[in-house]
């Protein structure tokens, strides 16, 4: 088995704590933390890097990927969450971290096919790790009551649709995001940005929970907050974008429209909230938690980064 050094930090998960070195990038600052892999990365090793450490944190896994890319003997070097936006500024910065040892997960199949495509990548250097419900508790409870539709996150979303979709339903809706509230919104709607528990609480308390993205995305995102509200027996509603059908069957385990289709989502909205349809809203809650526990777990996540890891080649 392949010696593994890392920046994923998951001392829960047993599998992945008896393979990996695992370097806490909470524990130190991120000058320290890339000293660290520099000095213990050796050629046998697969580093395994976040390739979704943005800016907050200094871009620190893509600077140390390059950094390591460019060693006589380089290691083996994995960028897990690599679900990057396209351009011309971001290929060239991928050209410098790239090499023959440097490969990446992507979080959706529809990325396992445009990532190489886009950022001109040699397929076989791409692997599948789709995402993970990221509650607190190992097994969460089933929660599948509750009063409501919750939407949470800013990443890539189209509130705009969502709040045209909103006026249309009788509920509350709680879209709890940074972004600067409209001018205007319906009188049903509660806007604006909440802690990390109140985020939780939402999911928990809601009926719904909807994750609308924007039309045209190259690229996979919102899984955390459908996967949890899955993971917690809610019937999710999420536009059709990457990423969204490895997880959710539309009419089975959630309800998937079109992006940018402000009436399919109203009309989604409406039949989840329908207590006529109360017997099949709880029985989709029941078996999206079933697929979210039993396919969407950090555990099966783990299990698939390490058959990546044992099939890269040395």
């Amino acid at each position: 088995m392949r010696p593994i050094l890392t920046t994923l930090h998951f001392p829960r998960r047993p599998a992945w704590a008896a393979r990996a070195r695992m370097l806490d990038r909470d524990a130190m600052s991120p000058q320290r933390l890339l000293r660290q892999l520099l000095q213990q990365a050796s050629p046998d090793d697969v580093v395994v890097l976040d390739g979704g450490i943005g800016a907050r944190d200094l871009y620190l896994d893509r600077v140390a990927a390059t950094l390591l890319a460019r060693r006589r003997d380089p290691p083996t070097v994995l960028m897990t969450d690599s679900t990057w936006s396209p351009g011309r500024g971001r290929r060239a910065a991928l050209r410098a971290l790239d090499g023959p040892r440097t490969h990446y997960c992507v979080l959706s199949s529809s990325e396992r096919e445009s990532f190489p495509r886009h950022w001109g990548v040699d397929p076989e250097r791409v692997s599948l790790t789709p995402f993970y419900w990221t509650l607190p508790d190992d097994e969460p409870p089933a929660l599948s009551e509750g009063n409501g539709v919750f939407a949470g996150g800013d990443s890539l979303r189209d509130h705009e649709v969502l709040v045209s979709a909103a006026a249309e339903v009788s509920a509350p809706v709680t879209i709890a995001t940074r972004k600067s509230r409209p001018a205007s919104v319906p009188d049903n709607v509660q806007w604006g940005a909440v802690s990390p528990e109140a985020f939780l609480e939402g999911l928990r308390s809601s009926a719904v929970v909807v994750v609308p993205m924007l039309p045209g995305l190259v690229r996979s995102a919102g899984q955390q907050t459908y996967l949890n509200a899955m993971a917690l027996g809610k019937v999710v509603v999420v536009s059709d974008v990457p990423g969204a059908r490895d997880h959710v069957v539309d009419g089975e385990t959630g309800l998937i429209v079109p992006a940018g289709d402000s009436r399919a989502l109203a009309e989604a909205l409406q039949w989840a909230l329908d207590p006529a349809n109360g017997p099949s809203v709880r029985e989709m809650g029941v078996r999206a938690r079933e697929v979210a526990l039993t396919t969407a777990s950090p555990d099966r996540y783990v299990e698939r980064l390490l058959e990546v890891v044992d099939s890269l080649p040395r």
